[in-house]
């Protein structure tokens, strides 16, 4: 071949190179994600809102983390050991805060302090007390600083439980572990995790501005972080706007994730996005103690899933347990209550003849939370009860579940139906919601459902849908948030 055109080849095959290399620009790429809601706090101890964790699991890297595979590895931690009681820590050498500061254990031996202390007031620190010290500095009886946590040196973390927990490892991996700068934590002088400039990251990505009026928050990757979770794109642009159906911004590709309704999920794939789902919600309905407990299990006899299923749309299935896949992938019907409505009705009239005037009581109202799907299902329940048991219930919706959801231990109103979300697969987390602190799921079902009270209605799943450019999209727990640093973004 002649130099000039060996020269030429030489040249257009490198052109060709770079031209393969230049289609894939995840790593300058940014993926526009639309927000449920507006977080209100962004500190990783305080935080609780769905829209908080999903952003907080993306700035905050812990001891430990999740892979692609949902498998528990080191994060900040370089390696450590445990017998299962005693764990020890040794962190990366260049792990660093956003600003360029190291990241020490002893960042770590602050943030769980400051988790347990009872004046945080940290919505998960349950999760915490099988630490040595925790429950009793928790519940006031002891300083924090007795806690069994203990940075002996700038790399090196000392844990130790009071008994084994199957669940900690899974904990270090979570909001509440995550590290806190004390230093940065008091200059920000009670406004900490409530604005950019007063957030410090120190994972794959870092947050750089946060609108409050119109709200948007952009997470820039982070070119301090030098851990094994590099993000794959230069940013994620989050917003909260309700100018348009999420549906629409998905197809017009004005976004490029969201979670949608449930019920959508089919649509969404017609329109060739992709999909992500998991069931993790439970809905409920509750019944207080002004009905007698055989008039409660007449009326919980006549809201088997043969009344409603014909209405649940898609992404919701009729409840056979309390706990939705996320907790208890194998369910146990126990203790739940069959569909019989010779009984209910025998039941009933028994109960009815012991009423004044002998009549159903006039003014009963159940309050329920529509997400836009449910009530035809409240629907179908008191209009069974209405022509099977003479039963008139009215209905009244609330603008939200969080009114709702204490009714789980206070059953202040007569009649509720509302979801309940299991934030992790943790049992005992989830039972907690209920008031019971245990361990045994079999028993604590038994236990929740015995009175009539408390009535699993159905379950539901909670769905991502997004953009085909986007691959390696995965959630990474129970909760179904989305680990930004290992999606691409090929167009």
């Amino acid at each position: 071949m002649k130099p000039f055109l060996k020269l030429l080849s030489l040249t257009l095959s490198l052109l060709m190179l770079l031209g393969i290399m230049g289609c894939d620009s995840s790593k300058d790429a940014y993926i526009y994600f639309e927000l449920p809601a507006t977080p209100d706090v962004l500190d990783p101890q305080t935080a609780s809102k769905d829209s908080e964790l999903l952003i907080i699991k993306n700035i905050f890297e812990g001891l430990l983390r999740k892979n692609s595979k949902g498998e528990i590895v080191c994060g900040v931690a370089e390696n450590y050991e445990t017998d299962g009681i005693n764990y020890t820590f040794t962190l990366r050498k260049n792990a660093k805060w956003s600003n360029g500061d190291d990241l020490t254990a002893k960042d770590f031996e602050f943030a769980l302090k400051r988790a347990v202390s009872p004046e945080t007031k940290a919505p998960f620190v349950s999760r915490l007390l099988k630490i040595k010290g925790a429950e009793e500095i928790y519940n006031g009886t002891a300083a924090k600083n007795t806690l069994a946590v203990k940075a002996t040196d700038k790399t090196t973390l000392k844990i130790t439980l009071k008994e084994k927990d199957e669940y900690f490892e899974e904990t270090l991996t979570s909001s509440i572990a995550m590290p806190c700068n004390e230093k940065f934590f008091k200059e920000s002088a009670g406004k900490y995790g409530l604005f950019a400039d007063k957030i410090l990251s120190n994972s794959s990505y870092k947050i750089t501005k946060w609108r409050k009026d119109t709200f948007g928050i952009r997470l820039y990757k982070n070119k301090e972080y030098k851990g094994d979770f590099e993000a794959q794109n230069a940013a994620v642009f989050l917003t909260c706007n309700d100018d348009e159906p999420i549906i629409t911004k998905l197809e017009k590709n004005s976004i490029d994730m969201a979670f949608i309704d449930c019920s959508l999920e089919s649509d969404a794939k017609k329109l060739g996005l992709k999909t992500s789902s998991i069931q993790n919600i439970c809905w409920f309905l509750t019944l207080n103690n002004d009905f007698s407990p055989d008039m409660r299990k007449a009326l919980n006899m006549m809201v088997g899933g043969e009344v409603y299923s014909k209405d649940l749309k898609e992404g919701y299935n009729t409840a056979t347990s309390i706990y939705p896949d996320a907790i208890l992938g194998n369910k146990s019907a126990t203790g739940m209550t069959a569909y019989n409505k010779e009984l209910a009705k025998s039941l009933y009239k028994t109960e009815v003849e012991k009423l004044e005037n002998k009549k159903f009581p006039p003014d009963i109202t159940l309050y329920y939370y529509d997400d836009g799907n449910i009530k035809s299902v409240v629907t179908d329940i008191v209009g069974h009860w209405q022509s099977n048991l003479s039963a008139f219930v009215n209905i009244e919706s609330v603008s939200s579940s969080e009114l709702l959801i204490n009714e789980l231990k206070t059953r202040e109103y007569k009649m509720a139906f509302f979801p309940v979300r299991a934030d992790s697969k943790r049992g005992y987390e989830y039972l907690e919601k209920f008031g019971i602190n245990s361990n045994d799921l079999a028993l604590s079902q038994t236990e929740i459902l015995k009175n009539n009270n408390i009535i699993p209605i159905m379950f539901q799943n909670t769905v991502i849908a997004y953009s085909p450019a986007l691959s390696e999209v995965v959630s990474t727990g129970e909760d179904g948030y989305i680990d930004f640093s290992f999606i691409i973004k090929t167009e």
